[in-house]
């Protein structure tokens, strides 16, 4: 469902920058930061709050928020329309199942099945942004930030979006079709504020220090399970953009050799595409249009 405002996102428990989200984020970030020995002043939040990369963040959140309300969401696929089509197709190989669980567990394993292919296919696409020379030059936009805030999440072209949106659509929407194929229509899901159960309750609260300068790593052991503030932040490194492509599990990245836990990672805050590329990215404007002109110009020395 499209939000009617910008604002309602923080208002929004499905959204990363829920209010409440960003509270817990907010007071986990204070006693980490005080228990590094450090000291907290008006002047450092202000600096960091109204960088550059911050205000360019503020006002790209905005316009993403604008394009996507008015473009983007009116015409892209939708969830049920997948589930639909998946239905449909099963029918004809098949007669339903029908099968007599508890309503309970099949509630839970749907909200299950959703988490997990939801994250597997995060990371599918996720890489594929970074291997793909084409999609690289779209998702550039979303490493350009040199300063991370938590409204950084949100720095991605629209064509990232939408290839992240119509992801969603396909996974949930093939899910929610074999699920009512085998159960009928006593699909439900779990949910904490209007959140996937799992999702919520593995990384909503500490979600927003990914995109942080607070280094919260999870240690050796679980950073093998799930993916840490500090594994995206190494993620957000130049050196390691290659590592770290999960999005709440780290086991896609374990299983698929691109997992680096925190500890193996100095925290130089090396952030951003470095300074040759850091004029192409420096306005609202210039974060829209600049995957275009890289396009462009690729396929310019292409045909030479």
């Amino acid at each position: 469902m499209a939000i009617s405002s910008p604002l309602e996102a923080f208002l929004n428990g499905s959204e990363r920058v829920f209010w409440g989200y960003l509270l817990v984020s907010a007071i986990i970030a204070l006693v980490w930061y005080v228990r590094q020995g450090n000291t907290l002043s008006w002047v450092q939040l202000k600096r960091y709050w109204w960088s550059l990369d911050a205000r360019l963040d503020y006002r790209y959140f905005l316009v993403n928020w604008l394009i996507k309300t008015l473009l983007i969401l009116p015409v892209l696929l939708s969830g049920q329309t997948v589930a639909l089509w998946t239905l449909s197709t099963l029918n004809v190989v098949a007669d339903p199942l029908f099968l007599p669980w508890y309503y309970r567990d099949i509630v839970l394993l749907y909200t299950l099945s959703l988490f997990v292919l939801e994250d597997l296919s995060r990371y599918a696409l996720h890489r594929w942004m970074h291997s793909n020379p084409w999609l690289w030059k779209i998702h550039q936009v979303h490493h350009s930030a040199e300063a991370l805030n938590p409204l950084t999440f949100y720095r991605l072209h629209p064509l990232e979006n939408i290839l992240f949106a119509l992801r969603h659509a396909v996974v949930a929407g093939i899910v929610t079709g074999v699920f009512i194929f085998c159960f009928g229509a006593r699909v439900n899901l779990y949910t904490v504020l209007g959140g996937n159960l799992f999702i919520v309750s593995l990384f909503a609260f500490t979600g927003n220090l990914r995109h942080s300068h607070i280094r919260l790593g999870y240690g050796r052991w679980l950073e093998r399970v799930l993916i840490s503030p500090a594994q995206h932040q190494v993620h957000h490194q130049r050196r390691h953009m290659r590592y770290n492509f999960g999005s709440a599990l780290a086991i896609w990245d374990g299983l698929f050799g691109t997992l680096k836990v925190s500890r193996e990672a100095p925290d130089d805050r090396s952030f951003g595409l470095g300074d040759d590329k850091r004029r192409h990215f420096d306005s609202v404007r210039k974060l829209l249009m600049q995957p275009f002109f890289s396009i462009y110009s690729s396929i310019r020395r292409t045909l030479k």
